[in-house]
């Protein structure tokens, strides 16, 4: 018969446990001696298991850290490169992701205490946040005469039929110009209700995705339909007399970069792009889907041309794949080049395609 169990011993039993930092919650039906014999109280024990794997499963996850970071901040770097090579060109598109990853990286080795680490992530973080600083700077424009006009570009997915909705939010937008790139016969159809508020048009429809329409409230007094070498028209250059004044307009498509060749001639287009608006003495305003983050080598001859992304000091937001964090980028773009300053810019709802538009509130 077992003996019978004392009160000490049962605080015994208890302070054994506690002791360990580990109790097995069993109610105190045995002597001490007996459990410890018997493997009933393994307080010590587990303790020290328990610590161990903690250790190990810290230490997996600063170096899992680490690697990530390491890996994350090699892609980012290979962007820069991205004049040498089109696939080293696609890692420069998505810097608000590399940014919010080496900032997860860095709050991870923090909290693991890791802080000598911690400044690889932050060290990584300077290249996206390098980057992304013009859109979240303040930024001055140029000094115009106040004289409003609301330009608006908008993909419409040729294979999108959300005519009507398209319709209803352009309308409610009112814009003073508005383009709209992969518009083919059916889209042609659908956007004819907009000749109510803007009786000038060019239509270009396409059965493949690289039509266009283009409506404006003002009159067109020249066109010029400027083709690739990839994929036939890759814009549309207007010239708009708005109220005795003349504006020069364009609407780009280039080619996507889904090949080498494809990459080369969205990057010849936007060169010569470029090239055609680098001594333009009109203001110029450049709207579409550029099939490129401005991040993109392809965007560095705009730039450097003297245009500006209505975006700066106003921050970005995607408008492509947002429905995909990880893959959203914004390739959808309103420039603008001379005395011409943004007042507002903002992207439009989700309308069907896997592109958001962008309307811009301009003054010149």
């Amino acid at each position: 018969m077992p003996e019978p169990l004392h009160p000490s011993d049962t605080a015994g039993w208890t302070a054994s446990c506690l002791r360990g930092g580990f109790t097995r919650g069993l109610p105190p039906a045995t002597s001490p001696g007996l459990a410890r014999r018997g493997g009933l109280c393994q307080a010590p024990a587990m303790g020290t298991w328990w610590r161990q794997q903690s250790w190990t499963g810290i230490q997996r996850g600063w170096w899992a850290g680490v690697a990530l970071s390491i890996l994350g901040g090699g892609v980012s770097l290979l962007g820069l490169a991205g004049g040498r090579w089109w696939v080293f060109d696609l890692c420069n598109h998505f810097q608000a992701q590399y940014f919010v990853f080496q900032a997860l990286c860095l709050l991870g080795l923090f909290v693991m205490r890791r802080f000598r680490w911690a400044l690889l992530p932050a060290a990584f973080l300077l290249v996206p946040a390098w980057r992304l600083a013009p859109y979240y700077l303040p930024h001055s424009d140029a000094t115009p005469q106040a004289r409003p006009l609301r330009v608006l570009s908008f993909n419409v997915l040729n294979n999108n039929k959300r005519y009507a909705d398209t319709v209803s939010w352009v309308q409610a937008t009112d814009p003073d110009i508005a383009f709209f790139p992969e518009v083919n016969p059916s889209w042609e159809a659908g956007l004819a209700p907009l000749t109510a508020t803007m009786p000038h048009n060019i239509m270009y429809p396409q059965t493949d995705n690289f039509g266009f329409a283009l409506f404006s409230k003002y009159p067109i007094v020249g066109h010029d339909l400027i083709p690739s070498a990839i994929l036939g028209v890759a814009m549309v250059q207007v010239t708009l007399d708005i109220n005795g004044r003349s504006l020069l307009f364009v609407g780009v498509h280039p080619a996507s970069p889904l090949s080498s060749s494809f990459a080369h001639g969205r990057d010849a287009a936007l060169k010569d792009l470029a090239e055609r608006l680098r001594h333009e003495p009109l203001p110029a305003i450049v709207a579409g889907d550029f099939n490129a983050t401005p991040w993109s080598q392809a965007m560095t001859p705009l730039f450097e041309a003297g245009l500006h992304d209505t975006c700066w000091g106003r921050g970005f937001s995607a408008t492509w794949r947002r429905d995909f964090p990880p893959c959203a980028v914004p390739i959808d773009h309103i420039l603008t080049g001379g005395r011409i300053a943004t007042r507002q810019r903002w992207t439009g709802p989700n309308l069907g395609s896997d592109h958001r538009a962008v309307v811009a509130d301009l003054l010149w």
